[in-house]
């Protein structure tokens, strides 16, 4: 567990919550990891919105393997089924992101402000509807997502991955965090803002 601080000085504890790997061998790979953790997939599902699609970034398939944590703070590991991924090449399979996690939307929104001054900004925003994420490229163009959940505790997070909503578009919309920071300042929550109405 690593902490960072806010624009205003305080100290915000920041936890490695997720490692997601991209492969073509999906059910091998699961396999592996289900014998090496000793557990099925917390969660495994087929986009319906991802089928039929070309683009390399949306996985075709996905598991989760949530791993023992304390709440927001969550572990797992994620296995991507990509279509880019052609070879069992280092090139070609390995890490898709890093995802670390912020206890609560606003120091996630504070972490956006400290860091774009020094020219490190987001390459994607989105609500995921789990959670909302900012995706960053490390100088080694590693994909590092930076992220807070949308939901007050774990039992309301399992609950939106059995809805429809959730197994219709896991990957959620684009946001716009400018315009999220300026509804915040005018008084609305971000909690309010970033409900999934899609």
């Amino acid at each position: 567990m690593m902490s960072t601080e806010t624009t205003t000085g305080e100290r915000v504890r920041i936890g490695v919550s997720e490692v997601v790997l991209r492969t073509s061998w999906y059910d091998r790979l699961c396999g592996w990891y289900e014998e090496v953790l000793r557990q099925p997939p917390t969660l495994d599902l087929t986009p319906e919105a991802n089928r039929g699609t070309d683009d390399p970034d949306l996985p075709t398939r996905m598991a989760f393997f949530d791993l023992p944590s304390e709440f927001p703070y969550t572990q797992r590991i994620a296995i991507f089924e990509c279509l880019d991924v052609g070879s069992t090449e280092r090139s070609s399979v390995g890490l898709h992101h890093i995802q670390l996690r912020f206890p609560q939307h606003e120091s996630l929104f504070d972490a956006y402000r400290r860091l774009k001054p020094l020219g490190i900004v987001p390459a994607e925003t989105d609500n995921h509807g789990i959670a909302t994420s900012f995706y960053y490229r490390d100088p080694d163009y590693n994909r590092v997502e930076l992220s807070a959940l949308n939901f007050a505790t774990i039992a309301d997070v399992r609950g939106y991955t059995t809805t429809d909503r959730f197994r219709r578009k896991p990957e959620g919309e684009p946001i716009d965090v400018e315009e999220l920071i300026r509804r915040h300042e005018a008084g609305e929550h971000y909690a309010d803002m970033l409900t999934p109405s899609w």
